[in-house]
């Protein structure tokens, strides 16, 4: 099942920087420059917190290897995994909270565990009796499995303690693919159970009579309104490029005073002449992408609310509604009043 990625497939941008985010927030306590990881990736601390933000797996990886090796000897995977469950699992964790028992809520993360932002596949397996929760490589990359293990099933066990209200709760084992690492030790104080190294595979034990443990937080429509969430999170059929992605997601945080190639090459942490040729590589032109952003929110503004042109026009980096008139014009083919007209069914407002 594990498959090493294309090229083109490697830079792609569809997995949400939660783990990233998460060995970020672990190298600032440290004190560490944890800007310097993300050197020539292009990507900024303030995108991996950005709402809907995603890097691509070429991102991930160099990331991650800078903070193993800013981070010697330390249980990485364990502390990132340790963090509550709703910062690991984000709405999938929510959306598994209010299921009906365990086995829905382990359903639901097989099926959407990439709307969490996991970096390996995870498929259950009938044990006889028992459970086993077994999780793949997405590509091989020895330097990094144990710390992706140590994330991954740390983080499970954390949910799963969140949903049946229990904190002491502990799988019947853990099996571990790789060699016995020199904080094996902190394993058993976070699994509570027997771990064995260079098993078979990477895999948690658990009683199949879990499956049918009812939950305390029950709740169909919240249940079913994250379910929801995570599919829209799910990757497009035709995700940008990493650079792009980063790209769009700068320029809509800075929406009012837009940003230049500089600007964005700066904390990118990339020169502007190799933003410039990954941007042509990717096929795209930086004002292209600049105005697709600014007329995404003009239009999203002037469907779903009735803030006055001129406010649309500011929104947007425009210190003149009139130069926003012609760039919507130019962008849409539209006015800004025939767009509200249409969302609304009013007459023209202002535009």
């Amino acid at each position: 099942m594990s498959v090493e990625p294309s090229l083109g497939s490697s830079g792609k941008a569809v997995i949400p920087p939660t783990i990233l985010a998460g060995v970020l927030d672990i190298g600032r306590r440290e004190g560490l420059p944890v800007t310097s990881w993300l050197s020539g990736t292009g990507l900024d601390p303030a995108v991996l917190y950005a709402p809907g933000a995603r890097v691509s797996l070429r991102q991930a990886r160099t990331v991650l290897r800078r903070a193993l090796a800013a981070l010697p000897g330390r249980a990485l995977g364990l502390e990132v995994g340790e963090r509550d469950a709703l910062l690991s699992f984000g709405l999938l964790g929510v959306a598994m909270r209010a299921s009906g028992t365990v086995g829905e809520g382990l359903d639901l993360a097989e099926e959407l565990h990439q709307a969490s932002g996991s970096l390996l596949d995870v498929e259950r397996e009938d044990l006889g009796g028992r459970i086993g929760v077994r999780f793949w490589e997405r590509w091989p990359d020895p330097e990094l499995l144990a710390f992706l293990c140590e994330e991954a099933l740390v983080s499970t066990v954390m949910v799963i303690r969140s949903m049946l209200a229990d904190p002491t709760w502990a799988p019947l084992r853990v099996d571990l693919a790789y060699p016995r690492p020199a904080h094996a030790a902190r394993y058993h104080t976070v699994f509570r159970c027997p771990v064995t190294f260079r098993s078979d595979a990477n895999r948690m034990v658990i009683p199949g009579t879990l499956m049918e443990r009812p939950l305390p937080t029950r709740h169909e429509p919240t249940r079913r309104a994250a379910i929801e969430a995570c599919q829209k999170m799910l990757a497009p059929s035709d995700p940008p490029s990493d650079l792009v992605a980063s790209l769009e997601t700068l320029l809509a945080m800075h929406l009012r005073r837009p940003l230049s190639m500089r600007d964005v090459a700066e904390r990118l942490h990339v020169t502007e002449r190799t933003l410039h040729r990954r941007l042509a590589e990717s096929g795209v032109r930086f004002r292209d992408v600049s105005d697709r952003v600014r007329e995404h929110r003009a239009t999203s503004l002037l469907r779903h609310s009735s803030v006055p042109v001129s406010e649309v026009a500011a929104e947007v980096g425009f210190g003149d509604s009139r130069e926003f008139r012609r760039a919507y014009l130019r962008w849409t083919g539209r006015t800004p009043s025939q767009t509200r007209g249409q969302s609304t069914g009013a007459g023209p407002v202002g535009g």
